[in-house]
C-alpha cells in the first residue's frame, strides 16, 4: 500500500515520464545505446527507508557522480591539506570537460570538473591500475550497501575516445598536479566512471552523506563527518557545473549529475534523492532529473537554506487508546470496551520542528497502522515550527484518510498549523487544545458504539455503581433509603480543595473535572486538570473513609446530578449494618486499586 509521500512521488513520475526533451550523450558512443524512456526516482531517508518508482533498479554507469565520492575517499585517506595542494574548491562556472586550471598554481579549480576529478583519482594509492580501481570500487560499494560491478563496454568506449581527458591529464602532469604514470590515472578514472549503479543505489549513497557519513542501511561509516561537510560544500557550489548557481538558487540541495543520466541530491540530516533519466540538456544534466528535483524541492520544501536542524527522533512515541486512555474515570464496562476496541485509535506524538522529514516519519507510521486504525491522533504539543509545504502533505494525508473512512484528530494548542486551511466541510479533521479532551472524545465514540448504557429516565440507577457491587436486593433497598440527590449547574465548584468531607458522590448524570491547585497563594496558583468523571462513577470516597481534607477541587463540566451518601449515614451503617458497611469499604478499595492498576499499565505502555 502506498502512503501519501510515495503517492506524491508517483504523481511526479507520471507528470514527467512523457517528457522527451533532451538527447542522449554521444561523446561516449556506448552511452547512445541507453533507452531514452528510462526514468526512475528513488528517495532514501537518513534512517534507511526508501521510496522508489519507475526504472529505479535499472543499472547505468555512474559517470561524473563518481567524482564526489572519490573526492571524499582521498580526503579521508590523505587529509585535506594534501588534497588541497592539488585540487581547489572554487566554482569554475564552466562545462564539466573544460580545461580549468588556476593560471598561477596550475591546480584544477574543483574536483567536480574532469580536471579536478582526474587529479583526485591520481591521489588514490595502489600498486597498479587494478589495485587502485579496486579501492575505488570497494569504497563505492560500501556507500551502496552492495557489491558494484563495471560496465566493460562503456569503459572501453570511454578509453577509446577519451583524448580530451588524456590531454587534461598531461596538462596536470605538466603542473605537477598528477604523478606518473599519467595513463594509469586516466584509465582508473575511465573505469571509475563506468561503475554500474541503480537509482536506488545512488539514493542510498546520497543518504549516507545525509547521515553524516554513515550508511543508514548497513550502519557502516563510509566517510568521516568533517569530510562530509567538505564534499557537500563542493557539491553545492560546483556539482551541477555551469548550472550550479541556478540549481542551488532554485532547488537548494548539494547535488551531482552525470552524463549517464543520474542526478543525486542530499538534504543533510534528512534524506538522499536520486533521479535517473538519460536524456540530457545542453549542460549535460538529465532533463527529467532537473524537473523532478525542482518540483520535489518545492513540494517538500527541501531547500538547504530553508531547512531546520532535524532532531534524531521526530516521533516521541506511538501508542493505542487501548494502552493509554484519558484521565476520565468510567464504569468498569466502559474501561473494558476501551481496552477491547481502543486499538482502532492510534496516537502519534511528535517533537521538534514539523518539517518534511518529520512529516515523512508520521506518514510512515500512519501507513503502518492504517489497517487497524479508524482514528489517528496527531499530537503537536511538543512541536515548534512547520511550513506550508509540510501542511500541503498533511492535507493530502487527511484527504486519503477520509477517502478510506478514517479521521485525523490534531492536538495543536499553540496553533502551529494554519487552521483556516482545514475546512471541515472538505476535510474530516478535528482540532483540540488538550490531549486528554481528545482522548475522552475518542473513548465516548467507542463506548457509544459498543456499550449499551443502563439508564432510567436519563439517569444511571444507583444499583449500577460499583461501590454497591455484590449487594443483595434487601441491602440495596436499605441503601436506597440512605441516599440523597443533589443537582449542580455547569461551572459550579462542587468540592473545594482543603475542605472537610461530607459525602460520597455518585455521578448519575453529567461530567465533572478534578482540578488540583499547586499553590495556596491565589496570586500564583496553577490549576491542573488531573482527572474527570462521567456517569456511573463515584468520587470523594477516600476522604470520607479516612476523614482527610479534600485534595482537589471538583467542578461541574455541565449540569450534573449526583446521588450522595453522607458521612453520617456511612457511620450509621458501620454501627447498624456492619456487613453492608464492610462491602462498601471493600468496593471502594477495589475501585481505587483498579484505578491505580490502570495508571501503572499506562505508564508501562508509555515507557515501552
Amino acid at each position: 500500500m502506498h502512503n501519501t509521500v510515495s503517492r506524491i512521488i508517483h504523481q511526479l513520475y507520471d507528470k514527467y515520464r512523457g517528457c522527451s526533451d533532451g538527447k542522449l550523450a554521444d561523446y561516449i558512443p556506448e552511452l547512445t545505446r541507453a533507452n531514452p524512456d528510462w526514468f526512475g526516482i528513488s528517495v532514501a531517508t537518513a534512517d534507511g527507508h526508501f521510496y522508489s518508482i519507475g526504472d529505479a533498479e535499472q543499472a547505468f554507469t555512474i559517470q561524473s557522480i563518481s567524482k564526489a565520492f572519490t573526492f571524499g575517499m582521498v580526503l579521508d585517506d590523505l587529509g585535506v591539506n594534501t588534497v588541497e595542494k592539488r585540487i581547489g574548491v572554487e566554482p569554475s562556472g564552466e562545462a564539466f570537460n573544460s580545461i580549468s586550471l588556476d593560471p598561477i598554481s596550475g591546480r584544477p579549480y574543483n574536483p567536480m570538473i574532469n580536471a579536478g576529478a582526474i587529479a583526485a583519482t591520481g591521489l588514490v594509492r595502489g600498486d597498479d591500475l587494478d589495485d587502485r580501481f579496486e579501492k575505488i570500487r570497494h569504497c563505492f560499494s560500501r556507500y551502496a550497501g552492495r557489491d558494484l560491478d563495471v560496465d566493460e563496454e562503456v569503459y572501453r568506449s570511454e578509453s577509446e575516445t577519451g583524448f580530451r581527458n588524456r590531454a587534461i591529464a598531461n596538462l596536470l602532469r605538466n603542473f605537477e598536479m598528477l604523478d606518473d604514470p599519467v595513463d594509469e590515472a586516466v584509465e582508473v578514472y575511465f573505469k571509475q566512471c563506468s561503475i554500474l549503479v541503480t537509482c536506488r543505489d545512488l539514493s542510498l549513497m546520497a543518504a549516507s552523506l545525509a547521515n553524516s557519513g554513515v550508511n543508514p542501511v548497513t550502519g557502516e561509516r563510509v566517510l568521516k563527518p568533517d569530510n562530509v561537510e567538505r564534499v557537500l560544500s563542493v557539491m553545492s557550489t560546483c556539482g551541477m557545473y555551469d548550472y550550479s548557481g541556478e540549481w542551488i538558487f532554485t532547488v537548494g540541495l548539494p547535488a551531482k549529475s552525470g552524463v549517464g543520466g543520474g542526478v543525486v541530491g542530499v538534504l543533510p540530516g534528512q534524506l538522499g534523492v536520486a533521479v535517473f533519466s538519460p536524456l540530457l540538456d545542453a549542460k549535460g544534466n538529465s532533463v527529467r532529473g532537473v524537473q523532478t528535483f525542482t518540483e520535489l524541492s518545492r513540494l517538500f520544501n527541501l531547500h538547504l537554506f530553508n531547512s531546520p536542524a532535524v532532531a534524531g527522533q521526530a516521533i516521541r512515541r506511538v501508542y493505542k487508546l487501548s494502552e493509554v486512555g484519558s484521565h476520565r474515570q468510567r464504569v468498569k464496562a466502559h474501561h473494558e470496551a476501551i481496552r477491547q476496541y481502543g486499538h482502532s485509535v492510534t496516537i502519534v506524538e511528535m517533537q521538534g520542528d514539523f518539517f518534511f522529514s518529520a512529516m515523512e516519519h508520521f506518514v510512515r507510521v500512519q501507513s503502518a497502522h492504517t489497517a487497524e486504525t479508524v482514528t489517528f491522533v496527531l499530537d503537536l504539543r511538543r512541536v515548534n515550527l512547520t511550513d506550508s509545504a509540510t501542511e500541503n502533505v498533511l492535507l493530502a494525508v487527511i484527504k486519503e484518510l477520509n477517502a478510506d473512512n478514517r479521521q485525523l484528530i490534531v492536538i495543536d494548542p499553540a496553533n502551529i498549523l494554519e487552521h483556516a486551511r482545514y475546512d471541515t466541510e472538505i476535510y474530516d479533521v478535528l482540532f483540540f487544545d488538550d490531549i486528554d479532551i481528545a482522548l475522552e472524545h475518542c473513548e465516548e465514540i467507542l463506548i457509544q458504539a459498543h456499550v449499551e448504557a443502563p439508564m432510567i429516565k436519563g439517569l444511571v440507577p444507583f444499583h449500577e455503581f460499583e461501590i454497591f457491587n455484590d449487594m443483595t436486593s434487601q441491602e440495596l433497598s436499605l441503601i436506597e433509603g440512605l441516599l440523597g440527590m443533589e443537582g449542580f449547574p455547569a461551572g459550579c465548584k462542587m468540592i473545594e480543595q482543603g475542605s472537610d468531607p461530607e459525602s460520597i458522590y455518585l455521578l448519575t448524570k453529567g461530567s465533572v473535572s478534578i482540578i488540583y491547585n499547586s499553590s495556596n497563594n491565589s496570586d500564583d496558583q496553577l490549576h491542573q486538570r488531573i482527572a474527570a468523571f462521567g456517569p456511573g462513577v463515584s468520587f470523594g470516597e477516600l476522604a470520607v473513609v479516612d476523614c482527610s481534607k479534600r485534595t482537589a477541587d471538583v467542578w461541574a463540566d455541565e449540569d450534573v446530578t449526583c446521588y450522595t451518601l453522607s458521612l453520617d449515614n456511612l457511620r450509621m451503617l458501620e454501627s447498624s449494618s456492619s456487613a453492608i458497611h464492610a462491602k462498601i469499604i471493600r468496593n471502594i478499595l477495589i475501585i481505587n486499586i483498579d484505578r491505580l492498576r490502570r495508571t501503572n499499565q499506562e505508564l508501562g505502555s508509555l515507557k515501552s
